[in-house]
């Protein structure tokens, strides 16, 4: 280019002959600079250090129709140029209108040629057809191309920018967002030194294996606001660029205290509050969701960890940082049209203090809330039990809680009702359990059974390690009317308690009948004189009586309590 300059900057050339100089010189910059960028973003030879995700043939195909597209455009209007020069313009030539038509004519048809020809010739000896979004894209851009050649031949230049730069807006968007994919996905490979793999959960054999969903990478908080900066940044521009091709001087309308300028200057303070509100709330709410999709939720009958907590805040979280950014940005709206918002950020709190008085039950509600919430009383997938409810913490609202009992039901509850709370999912659970054995069973030998049966618990691969402390026997509890009750206890993580006393009951009971220990029988002994002079009528009544007796004052044995 300086080599070319400098050449043509040395001679004089004579008026005609500089014309055409000077018009083949920007025909073969533009072509060149095309190129240029062609090669950075396309890379049409080298996979390895292309932006855009695109394959081989496509990259090359591309570079070749934009290549072509562009060269035709400028090489007419040069032609175009140089024959008005030269003729004195369209107005003073009746043949410059009929030269302009041809030169649009046979652009027209290089296109036409560029877009479908060069395809069917790849797509013959590669064996595939168009797709038929191929087909209306190549159809959109020819149409795009004869409109805006048809405004440049009726001498409209400004529409005919407008109508290119709008045309092209779409596809444009379209790679750009592309663009921004492969850089990032490039970054992350980058990061990483390849792909990231998959996690891989431990088998339970040695099998097979489970795959489990990867955490989501860091960066993809930022990937979709860097494909919102880069999709505003394309817009403004192409606004900016229709505004200087049609001399609008928008932001010097919007300095003056005109209508139009007034309108203007809300329009463009409007743009601006609604833009930063957008990409706040794209990015929060992204690493919000991502926060959220690496939670993975505890498996049934076992206790959430502390990273529940988060699960249970972050919803929460998200609604109010809505709503505040939908208030933020009505009150800079009205702001911008020249309302005074304080007497409405004053009146709505005095409308706020009034519906406080007139809906106490939701303010309490809503404060109660906030203050379980900050005391971190329960979490999404804790068992609680409140009252005479139990279940899991399902969801929380602003006002209410959602628990599912272990039969599918669900009761949902008022903060403001809750006096108090119960959570069995917090840090470590002990429970008790016990064995009635006869008066004469050995003690010691109870002891060392339990012990045994403790050890083999402490080895389950399911639950082994849920078990903090293993079964341990507490000796005779207390003495009862027809035995004794040996008192067991173990502790173990929330939720692991119910498979470790299943499984502990059956061992005990079997390793007791492997030892001679027999569990001990409510009985009673009936001494009846002259037990063979007794009728029907009285062997009855005896046996009933023995029968109530054995029972004892409460009756048979109650039900377990509802427990899962």
């Amino acid at each position: 280019a300086l080599g070319s300059i400098g050449t043509f900057a040395a001679f004089s050339w004579p008026p005609a002959l500089e014309t055409l100089v000077l018009n083949l010189l920007v025909v073969i910059f533009t072509v060149r600079a095309l190129r240029t960028l062609l090669v950075l973003f396309l890379a049409p030879r080298v996979q390895e250090m292309r932006l855009l995700p695109f394959g081989n043939s496509m990259a090359r195909h591309l570079a070749s129709v934009l290549t072509i597209l562009v060269g035709v455009y400028v090489l007419a209007t040069s032609l175009s140029d140089i024959y008005t020069r030269v003729t004195g313009g369209v107005a003073d030539n009746p043949h410059a209108l009929g030269v302009s038509v041809f030169m649009a004519t046979i652009a027209l048809l290089a296109t036409y040629a560029a877009l479908f020809f060069s395809f069917a010739r790849k797509a013959r000896h590669q064996g595939f057809s168009l797709t038929r979004s191929q087909r209306l894209w190549r159809m959109y851009l020819s149409v795009l191309a004869a409109i805006a050649f048809a405004t440049l031949v009726l001498d409209r230049t400004a529409l005919m920018w407008t109508v290119v730069l709008l045309g092209l807006l779409i596809p444009c968007l379209m790679l750009l967002r592309s663009w921004v994919d492969g850089a990032f996905d490039r970054a992350k490979a980058e990061v990483h030194g390849d792909d990231v793999p998959p996690a891989i959960i431990e088998p339970e054999d040695d099998e097979s294996a489970v795959l489990a969903t990867p955490l989501p990478h860091p960066y993809e908080i930022y990937r979709p606001l860097a494909q919102r900066i880069v999709r505003f940044v394309a817009i403004f521009a192409v606004g900016i660029t229709i505004a200087l091709i049609w001399d609008l001087r928008v932001f010097e309308r919007a300095t003056t205290q005109t209508f139009t300028g007034r309108t203007t200057a809300i329009l463009i303070d409007s743009a601006v509050a609604l833009l930063i509100a957008d990409l706040v709330w794209v990015w929060a709410s992204t690493a919000i969701d991502r926060r959220l999709g690496a939670y993975v939720p505890p498996e049934p009958g076992t206790a959430p960890g502390p990273e529940a907590r988060m699960a249970t805040l972050l919803p929460l979280l998200r609604v109010t940082l809505m709503i505040t950014l939908l208030a933020m940005v009505a009150m800079s709206i009205l702001s911008s049209l020249g309302v005074n918002i304080a007497p409405i950020l004053a009146g709505a709190g005095v409308v706020g203090i009034a519906i406080g008085f007139g809906a106490q039950s939701l303010v309490k509600d809503v404060v109660s809330g906030v203050f379980f919430l900050i005391d971190d009383a329960f979490r999404v997938g804790e068992y609680v039990e409140i009252d005479q409810l139990r279940g899991t913490v399902e969801r929380i609202s602003i006002r209410s809680l959602q628990i599912r009992h272990h039969r599918g039901a669900i009761h949902t509850l008022p903060f403001g009702e809750l006096r108090h709370l119960t959570n069995h999912s917090r840090d470590w659970v002990i429970m008790k359990l016990e064995f009635r054995v006869p008066f004469d069973t050995d003690l010691n030998l109870v002891k060392k059974i339990i012990k045994k049966v403790g050890a083999k618990l402490k080895e389950n691969e399911f639950y082994g390690e849920g078990i903090i402390e293993t079964l341990k026997s507490q000796g005779v509890r207390r003495m009862e009317e027809f035995n004794m009750v040996v008192g067991v206890k173990f502790m173990t993580r929330p939720g692991e308690q119910w498979l470790v006393r299943r499984d502990a009951y059956m061992m005990v009971r079997d390793a007791f009948d492997e030892n001679g220990i027999r569990m001990a029988e409510r009985n009673v002994k009936v001494e009846v004189a002259n037990a063979e002079n007794l009728t029907d009528a009285e062997r009855n009544a005896v046996a009933a009586a023995a029968q109530q007796a054995a029972e004892g004052p409460q009756g048979p044995p109650k039900a377990i309590p509802d427990e899962p």
